[in-house]
């Protein structure tokens, strides 16, 4: 192949994409702290303030207030098998229940008055764990009859649990929480560990997509911790980020996407060692973010009844010019070979496709691009902490 690299170098202050969330119009204003969309990105459901439980059957274009006289700040929703089935928790130890896909709610007795924040119910709707606290105390509840009857579990680590995770069966789980609170059980939550994630920020979100061994948490401070051990050691993975990040979803091993405070959302291509952020088109608090289904079709869900979607994966990688810009010569490879002087890279020097992932790790001299096909590119290596980013266009 004989191709043709024009390349032309934009400072960066940061990596945002380009504005493909779109709000959609939850017809509300109250605060949305979780999505579900259980078994495909056409019916979901999003719960909050004052009992709130809507639920959209088109893929987010209209949502409508479920009915019932339900107490309590809905906080978690998970419908574990398909839209029929489905629970929420709340405030003051509420749990309700439906059979009918939220046609009619039944509240179930917890036998707590702690406030709930989290669900967990891995492969159906009959045994699962619920989680929460209050400042000082901790509850960690289990059912193995579909929520008839709830068991409080034998830890209590002191702190609120915000995110509870069985990634592929009801015996191995595991749960985080406010100050560093990170636990791991094995026999079903009989007894728990305590893990050292390593660092004392508050732990929000959890997600273990594929198995019991790597895992991701979202914490406060931008941060993201990463174990491939089963928890045993975590690795943090700075997202860019600076203030409180609520939620963590990966749709498949590779990508990723947490959100937070101010609107951010930062996705990862690359098993959560690098994050770029994109463009929410919102400053609103998220709370909670799901990919369902696939890495394109997501919603993010968060204060004053901010609902989001993409169907894009987020957007690609979007140029924010500063005042200084600089152009490169015009560059010529031949057979596929990307040729580039030590000057324009760092060490940690990618090539991104338009849509942010990594399609290739550069290195100065040759580079073989010959299996990537005609289109624009980005090259990002950093600069003083700063993120620069070099348009690559790639003709045949």
């Amino acid at each position: 192949m004989k191709a043709c690299i024009l390349i032309t170098a934009v400072c960066l202050l940061a990596a945002p994409a380009l504005a493909d969330w779109v709000p959609l119009n939850s017809g509300t204003t109250t605060e949305l702290d979780a999505v579900c969309f259980p078994a495909d990105a056409v019916t979901g459901y999003a719960v909050g303030g004052g009992g709130l439980i809507l639920k959209t059957t088109d893929g987010g274009a209209t949502w409508d207030s479920l009915p019932g006289n339900r107490q309590g700040w809905q906080t978690a929703v998970q419908f574990p098998v398909d839209a029929m089935t489905g629970f929420a928790v709340a405030s003051g130890g509420r749990i309700v229940m439906t059979r009918s896909g939220g046609a009619a709610w039944v509240s179930e007795s917890s036998g707590v008055t702690l406030d709930l924040r989290a669900i967990s119910f891995p492969m159906d709707a009959e045994t699962g764990y619920i989680a929460g606290g209050d400042s000082g105390e901790s509850v960690i509840l289990k059912t193995t009859d579909g929520g008839t009857n709830w068991v409080r579990l034998d830890v209590n680590p002191g702190q609120p649990i915000a995110a509870i995770d069985f990634p592929i069966d009801p015996m191995t789980g595991f749960a985080a929480g406010w100050s560093g609170v990170l636990l791991k059980t094995t026999d079903g939550g009989d007894n728990w560990d305590v893990l050292s994630p390593g660092v004392a920020n508050d732990l929000n979100g959890l997600c273990f997509p594929d198995d019991p061994l790597t895992g991701y948490v979202a914490a406060s401070g931008g941060l993201v911790l990463k174990t491939t051990d089963g928890g045993a050691n975590w690795t943090p993975k700075p997202t860019g980020a600076m203030d409180f990040l609520a939620s963590v979803s990966f749709p498949n091993l590779v990508t990723g996407y947490v959100a937070g405070a101010s609107g951010a959302v930062y996705k990862t291509t690359d098993q959560g060692e690098s994050w770029f952020q994109q463009n929410s088109g919102t400053s609103d608090f998220l709370y909670s973010i799901q990919f369902p289904v696939d890495e394109l079709t997501g919603y993010a869900v968060g204060r004053n009844g901010t609902i989001i979607k993409t169907t894009d994966g987020g957007g690609g990688v979007e140029e924010t010019p500063s005042a200084e810009v600089r152009t490169a010569n015009v560059t010529t490879i031949v057979r596929g070979v990307l040729f580039l002087p030590s000057s324009l890279l760092t060490a940690n020097s990618s090539l991104l496709s338009i849509d942010g992932r990594k399609v290739l790790d550069l290195k100065p001299g040759a580079n073989d691009v010959s299996r990537l096909s005609p289109g624009v590119y980005f090259c990002t290596p950093e600069d003083g902490g700063r993120r620069i980013s070099r348009k690559v266009v790639l003709t045949e």
